[in-house]
């Protein structure tokens, strides 16, 4: 799964996870992150940190704290000058990755093959 409040990143992270063969569910924001992850299989979540409403790492707590998708692996993607981002994975007691913003799209495929090791179902 997929959850950024940025169409346009939104989109050309959703094109090149699907071009390497995985499955995609877009979300807008960490609440419809956690309903669409609670109510699908999925297999990964990569969202950004910083949405508005329910951010990412706000998510990412419920995620971690609930039994039925504690186990799913999570990656935060934030921007390269947010002060935060080094604080992110003490927050997160390492349970998460992080991705910097801009990222290249082969480095979003390559981090998503690492972290699901058989094919996904759905991303």
């Amino acid at each position: 799964m997929l959850a950024d409040d940025d169409p346009v990143l939104l989109e050309e992270a959703a094109d090149a996870l699907r071009g390497a063969g995985f499955k995609v569910v877009e979300a807008t924001d960490g609440q419809e992150a956690l309903q669409e992850a609670l109510n699908r299989r999925v297999d990964l979540i990569v969202m950004d940190a910083t949405m508005p409403g329910v951010n990412g790492l706000d998510a990412c707590h419920c995620l971690k704290a609930m039994p039925k998708t504690q186990k799913i692996p999570v990656v935060l993607t934030v921007a390269k000058k947010d002060p935060a981002a080094r604080m992110l994975g003490e927050r997160t007691h390492g349970s998460v990755r992080i991705l910097r913003k801009p990222f290249f799209s082969h480095e979003l495929v390559s981090m998503a093959r690492q972290l699901v090791k058989r094919k996904p179902l759905l991303l």
